[in-house]
């Protein structure tokens, strides 16, 4: 992907090909103004200028760009841009988190999806109708990629213009209007390795010239399907989390077949002395390191093995843009889109344990398939008596499978034009994300399954294959239903208008006025089953809630020429949200240039974004911790103190947490400032950099399990800072209310982990410093053709944060640390263009700088990447484009982080697919 900062003038545009932007532009930007030209209005700014370049940082994707990047999404686009770091949210993350399925978000700076506003041609969308991560969020699936012309990303955050509450920076996706022809497009991957394989087919068809016939209609369709590529696929370096060499075995001890507990004995696994059941992911192996273990008399489950890296998916789009130009000044337009994406996840089979706190699951005495006397793995013989309490996976019922279905639309309704001398833009919207999430298999009801294995007629303990008796009574228990329904509504009506006022010695005194009303709407309905908690492997109960606010915003923007040379741009914006109070914020840019092949600009501005619906009303529920623990007293150093010890759900454990909003927060407040210079040491060269700096408080998050575990039961291991919350004791030496059956926990001994608490709240602040670094060549045309070679990267020098109001802080720059995962200190995409007549060619390298792992242990090596692509477009309106993705093959550097399913390596940072061979066909006709 050609991904450049706006250049200088437009001869550098021209002679870099600048695609979109060079259209936009008529002149160079210091040159004599011969002839009258039009005026643009640039990503940041209401005020339309004749320069392109404004004060503020904006990086240019055009559509050529994004063609020649061989991507499908407009995550995996936005993924190429350097600006982008920690705190976005991919398809690959998704699996297994069971809040918010289905959602591709990024994050600029650093600082979280929450603080990167997405626009749609300069408006906003509905947020993602899933919630349950904080929220606030739009999914960037809807983006009709097909139909996208270019995408600004303004990277100087607290927008004046658009909202405060975009302290990382804008992304603004802006479609293509004005289009006549037929355009038809089709596009396959195929990976190296196999699986996550790609199709997709698109077509545009436009007709009507908006000068001469006075009315545009577009409309633009797009297809994809995406097959999964599961971690079977790639075992190299994500097929298993039982990685000795990284010091790590990220396990279960509820597995196939069960271990089980014989009171006041201990827990045992029948195939323990036999090394367990490898070929069912069933491991005989320590817990916390993943070194063999072959004393050990359980075994451990190693779930990652059957997951799903990428889910298999489907997306259908279609965009629709109207204009008519009912009078010379005065047009009106209707843009319409709408998007289904079908995503079905697979993730590990059900873990049946008491995971809240409703009773052991017991296999009775006298059951068909209760264990004769046996010869453990220590070499011991066991004499199994009375119940058993069972910590099992039920394998035989399949993986938990769900589909999740978003289906999102937006329907805009304008009228632009110049009144009164007045340039004039005014639309209503609506946009709406609805959400459902299916149980298609896998996933088991509690209650039933309880009373099933209490009939003896399961086989829970063998491995093998259940009679038909048996596996009636699991799939007997198994949920196959709608188990969530959530929609997202956003109401708006905004209008703005810009005039140049009056002339000043040094060019015109430029105002522009605005208002921005939005009603934001949220209404999530679990279906009852979900609402009561009676789902095994779900966490808990998930109650249905609903809510919105009104927000009211008024803007005004100056721009001011102090001297020929010298513009100053001055923004003002004051918000009121219905439920969290007023907010005036300002913003103020210089833009300087010297001479007429040197930029200086500036900017200094101001944020605040107010706790979002889910922040604030999210009721509370229970899922899981992302990592696997111990608890800190009762399995220290991941070994079981005592037979009392539930070892499947306090030994290298995920506990369930507690998760969901908190009325009591304060907003988000920052303050941040730019400072760039753009050189052009010649003609056809251009070198920039802008250097940032962004100061938050009052930061909305919640705390990472890592930090609960490793940092805060460090300190205090019985209660965490009060995020532990135990079971509790009827007397003061009486039994546990979480206690295995027949295994009271002595008095002197804390009872065992209930759940841990993890809900929003404000964390304290965060300080990012760092310079966005761009350039680019080209080199004078040769007979053999044009070469032009461009770059864009970052460098943090400062990410550090509170994990608490007032505080330690901690350095996570160059490193990985829970809250925040990895923030990597350097990144950069570089491209080289051949082009030749009918014939083109493009490499391109992304680059992320290695970073301390999770713990600081060890290291993660740097992620190299080279793409290479070829064109032909020499017959008559067909274009053919092959190319190969990551064309060394690099596998994804080692990782022990574990924030998400996805084991062995982070997906935030790399990509699975490894090399990648595509082909793409499209004929245009005008």
């Amino acid at each position: 992907m050609n991904v450049k900062a706006r250049a200088v003038s437009l001869a550098v545009l021209r002679a870099l090909g600048a695609g979109a932007a060079t259209t936009l532009l008529a002149v160079p930007a210091y040159a004599q103004q011969t002839q009258k030209v039009e005026k643009i209005e640039v990503t940041g700014s209401n005020i339309k200028r004749i320069e392109g370049e404004s004060a503020l940082p904006v990086t240019v994707i055009s559509r050529d760009d994004i063609q020649k990047s061989g991507v499908t999404t407009a995550a995996e686009l936005l993924d190429k841009v350097s600006a982008t770091n920690a705190g976005g949210y991919n398809i690959s993350k998704g699996v297994g988190d069971s809040g918010t399925p289905g959602l591709s978000a990024v994050s600029l700076r650093g600082l979280g999806n929450t603080n990167t506003l997405i626009l749609l041609n300069g408006r906003r969308l509905s947020n993602y109708a899933f919630n349950s991560s904080g929220g606030g969020t739009v999914n960037l699936n809807q983006i009709p990629l097909a139909a996208v012309e270019r995408v600004e990303v303004l990277k100087d955050g607290a927008s004046a213009i658009y909202g405060t509450d975009a302290i990382g920076g804008v992304i603004n996706f802006i479609l293509r209007k004005d289009y006549t022809g037929l355009e038809l497009s089709a596009y396959g991957t195929m990976t190296d390795q196999g699986g996550g394989n790609t199709r997709k087919y698109s077509g545009v068809v436009g007709f009507g010239d908006i000068n001469k016939q006075r009315f545009n209609v577009l409309l633009a369709l797009d297809y994809q399907k995406d097959t999964p590529l599961k971690a079977s696929q790639r075992k190299d370096f994500a097929g298993t989390a039982i990685r000795p060499d990284l010091g790590f075995a990220r396990t279960s001890g509820n597995v196939f077949p069960a271990n089980f507990t014989i009171s006041g004995v201990g827990t045992f696994n029948l195939t323990a002395r036999n090394g367990c059941i490898p070929s069912a992911g069933s491991f005989q192996v320590n817990a916390a390191t993943g070194a063999p273990a072959p004393l050990q008399n359980t075994c451990r489950y190693d779930f990652t093995s059957v997951l799903d890296i990428f889910p298999p998916a489907e997306r259908k789009g279609v965009f629709t843009r109207g204009a008519w130009q009912f009078a010379n000044d005065h047009q009106a337009f209707l843009e319409y889109h709408w998007v289904k994406n079908e995503v079905t996840f697979a993730s590990s089979e059900t873990p049946i344990n008491d995971f809240v706190g409703n009773g052991p699951f017991v296999y009775p005495a006298g059951g068909r398939y209760y264990p004769a006397p046996f010869v453990a793995a220590n070499g011991a013989t066991i004499t199994p008596t009375g119940n058993l309490t069972l910590a099992w996976r039920g394998k035989q019922a399949g993986l938990r499978t769900n589909r999740a279905e978003s289906e999102e639309d937006r329907l805009v309704a304008g009228l632009q034009g110049v009144l009164l001398g007045w340039d004039y833009n005014t639309a209503f919207t609506r946009a709406t994300s609805k959400g459902s999430d299916n149980y298609i298999d896998g996933w088991m009801k509690e209650s039933v399954l309880n009373a099933a294995i209490r009939t003896g007629n399961i086989d829970v303990f063998s491995g093998n294959p259940q009679d038909a008796a048996g596996q009636a009574l699991l799939n007997s228990a198994k949920i196959l239903q709608e188990v969530r329904a959530s929609e997202s509504k956003t109401t708006g009506f905004d209008g703005r208008i810009s005039k140049d006022l009056f002339e000043m010695a040094n060019g015109a005194f430029s105002l522009a006025v605005g208002f921005d009303y939005r009603k934001e709407e949220i209404d999530d309905k679990p279906a009852a089953v979900l609402s009561s908690g009676d789902v095994l492997g779900g966490g808990g109960n998930q109650p249905a809630w609903a809510t919105d606010r009104d927000v009211k915003a008024f803007f005004a923007e100056v721009n001011v020429p102090l001297l020929k040379n010298l513009e100053l741009t001055g923004a003002l914006r004051f918000d009121d949200y219905s439920d969290f109070g007023s907010t005036t914020n300002p913003k103020v840019g210089l833009r300087w240039t010297p001479a007429k092949n040197v930029l200086v600009r500036s900017s200094y501005s101001t944020g605040f974004r107010a706790p979002t619906l889910a922040d604030i009303h999210l009721p509370r529920f229970f899922s899981n911790t992302a990592d696997v623990h111990s608890d800190p007293i009762r399995c220290p150093n991941s070994a079981p103190i005592g037979g009392y010890v539930n070892e499947g759900l306090e030994c290298d454990a995920q506990f369930q947490n507690q998760l969901g909003g908190n009325a009591a927060l304060q907003p988000e407040k920052s303050k941040q400032w730019t400072l760039g210079v753009i050189l052009e040491p010649t003609t056809n060269s251009s070198l920039g950099a802008d250097f940032f700096s962004i100061h938050r408080r009052n930061s909305l998050g919640a705390l990472s399990d890592t930090r609960l575990f490793d940092v805060l039961a460090a300190a205090d291991p019985l209660n965490a800072g009060g995020r532990f919350v135990r079971g509790t004791r009827a007397t003061p030496n009486g039994p546990c209310s979480n206690d295995l059956p027949g295994a009271t926990t002595p008095a002197n001994v804390p009872c065992g982990i209930r759940y841990v608490v993890q809900v929003q709240e404000n964390l304290g602040k965060y300080t990012v410093t760092g310079v966005d670094l761009s350039g680019s060549l080209r080199f004078p045309a040769q007979d053999w053709g044009t070469v032009a070679l461009r770059g864009e990267g970052t460098y943090i020098a400062r990410y550090r944060y509170q994990y608490a109001i007032d505080g330690e802080y901690i350095d996570n720059v160059g490193s990985f640390q829970g809250e925040n995962g990895a923030v990597p200190r350097w990144r950069h995409y570089v491209s080289a263009n051949w082009k030749s007549g009918a014939w083109g060619a493009t490499i391109g390298q992304q680059f992320v700088l290695g970073y301390k792992d999770d713990g600081g242990a060890r290291r993660v090596g740097s992620y190299e990447v080279w793409d290479v692509q070829g064109t032909w477009d020499g017959w008559r309106g067909l274009g053919i484009t092959a190319g190969v993705r990551n064309i060394l093959d690099r596998d994804p550097p080692a990782s022990v982080q574990g924030q998400t399913f996805q084991v062995g390596y982070d997906p935030q940072i790399a990509d699975a697919h490894g090399r990648t061979f595509y082909l793409g066909l499209k004929y245009a006709f005008k």
